[in-house]
């Protein structure tokens, strides 16, 4: 088939339309698992080794035993990147999936009874020209109705597999055109459905306190960057009365590294969109990365002229 690519699956790498799991597998049935996403820009992963590292701090924390090493799942992903490098696209950005389930359900159906785990590893392109408008001018985000699941009840750092709560929040923004921006029970703000938010708020950064949402990795990466770049960051509580004092706002995940925001409901932040800060961030993720999605803002330009 056309476009298809190599996937490792539970110790093999096959052929993508010839992975079959069982429709008993928990992960299907259940929703019993965790992920990760690692970005390829151009044949190279990004933070491949934090990507995993979070990957098995969620499987400890769900308590599904993969059977591997993080060393071993590291030497499948980068065994099934070696054989597909003849089938990626030159100069394309990939998602690279770990997906992990408990496994076959026991017909018990208790989870301690099922096993062993599921273990699959595959690349998805991204379209990085549907990028181009939202670096331009931003996106719009709408606060849902959708309250982010407090960490009382399942745990926000962990990425798990069972992620109807921002699924709901997707399509609450999604019915006004916007991408969602979740609040907790207690209405502080949290993060989008799969990226972490952060303003600026007189030139320092502020996001949201870590026990509130995913631990993300390219979160960290934006701490990173901002120390080198001398830019204060602030863990802090932040409400919709915080969000109309902005300067900026911006979202990341491992798929956009740095995207701006031009409207959070009636708000809009006071500098131009992307602002300094935001640009700032977004020229050290080129660097960082090698990877420069605003060249596809100039292809989208040429195309238009």
């Amino acid at each position: 088939m056309p476009g298809e690519r190599f996937v490792y699956l539970n110790g093999e790498v096959i052929e993508e339309n010839s992975a079959r799991i069982s429709p008993f597998d928990r992960g299907f049935l259940w929703g019993d698992g965790v992920y990760e996403v690692t970005p390829c820009f151009a044949g190279k992963l990004y933070r491949l080794d934090d990507h995993i590292d979070r990957l098995y701090r969620s499987l400890k924390y769900v308590r599904i035993d993969v059977g591997i090493s993080q060393a071993e799942m590291k030497q499948a992903t980068l065994a099934t990147l070696e054989a597909n490098l003849c089938r990626l696209e030159e100069g394309a950005m990939y998602r690279v999936g770990h997906w992990v389930t408990r496994g076959y359900d026991d017909p018990s159906m208790a989870a301690g009874a099922a096993g062993p785990a599921s273990v699959f590893i595959f690349w998805r392109p991204v379209n990085v020209a549907s990028f181009a408008e939202r670096y331009l001018n931003g996106v719009r985000l709408a606060i849902t109705p959708t309250r982010r699941n407090p960490p009382e009840c399942i745990e926000t750092r962990a990425k798990v597999t069972s992620k109807m709560n921002q699924i709901l929040a997707e399509l609450d923004a999604a019915a006004s055109g916007s991408l969602s921006l979740m609040l907790d029970v207690r209405g502080n703000v949290t993060e989008n459905s799969s990226a972490n938010f952060f303003m600026v708020k007189d030139g320092a950064l502020w996001t949201p306190h870590e026990r509130n949402i995913l631990q993300g990795v390219t979160r960290i990466a934006v701490f990173e960057l901002a120390a080198r770049l001398g830019i204060a960051v602030e863990e802090r509580d932040m409400t919709t009365y915080d969000l109309a004092q902005a300067e900026e706002y911006f979202i990341t995940s491992s798929a956009i590294c740095a995207m701006p925001v031009r409207e959070i409901d009636s708000f809009k932040p006071s500098a131009q969109v992307p602002g300094p800060v935001t640009k700032r961030l977004i020229e050290a993720f080129v660097e960082d990365t090698g990877y420069d999605f605003r060249d596809q803002v100039k292809e989208k330009i040429k195309e238009g002229a």
